[in-house]
């Protein structure tokens, strides 16, 4: 049985095209059938020895072809979590939104954090938004503005009753549960593969 490994479909197709071969080209000279080229550049997956025959025919180790994957990888979940962080953020001050009260200082400065955490959550969220976008990923961020602050809420309806601060308030934790069900519909949408 031959161990599968992912390499980068970008790493290989960039290689490819720096020599100036069509697919045809590169099967040809590692060895391997045209559909086995196309389907490492369609999927970035492979056979142990496919890869072998790829890191030979490009003169590189096989780390290097799987070096940009893992980076693409790390960075794409790091975009991901700063997108769910920023929408708790947001939900958190959004939800903790103080009575504004004449001439009291303690609810001028909860007012100004609250605006403050808000832009920090902005600031957080925009570099996945814009990633969102350029990877035309617009039902996956929909799922995670709905499901992120259902779900955030939901978090904060169970600590207040965990702690006795509040009673259950089950339209509430259905709702909630919906916006656990988006969320992880939301982590299925961005994990797709394109």
């Amino acid at each position: 049985m031959n161990k599968q490994v992912n390499i980068s479909k970008e790493k290989i197709r960039q290689l490819r095209m720096s020599k100036g071969w069509p697919q045809e080209q590169l099967a040809l000279a590692s060895g391997l059938s045209v559909r086995t080229v196309q389907r490492v550049e369609s999927e970035g997956a492979a056979s142990l020895n496919t890869a072998m025959s790829l890191a030979a025919t490009f003169e590189v180790d096989v780390s290097e072809l799987q070096q940009i994957h893992q980076f693409e990888t790390s960075r794409k979940q790091k975009l991901q979590y700063g997108l769910y962080i920023g929408l708790v953020i947001l939900t958190l001050s959004l939800a903790t939104q103080p009575i504004q009260l004449p001439n009291d200082p303690y609810s001028t400065y909860m007012n100004f954090m609250s605006y403050f955490l808000a832009g920090l959550s902005i600031l957080i969220m925009t570099p996945s938004v814009i990633s969102t976008f350029k990877h035309k990923r617009y039902f996956a961020l929909v799922l995670a503005s709905i499901g992120t602050p259902l779900s955030t809420m939901l978090a904060i309806g169970v600590l207040y009753l965990l702690l006795g601060l509040s009673k259950p308030m089950w339209e509430l934790f259905t709702l909630g549960v919906g916006g656990v069900c988006l969320l992880l519909m939301s982590l299925r949408e961005f994990n797709k593969s394109k």
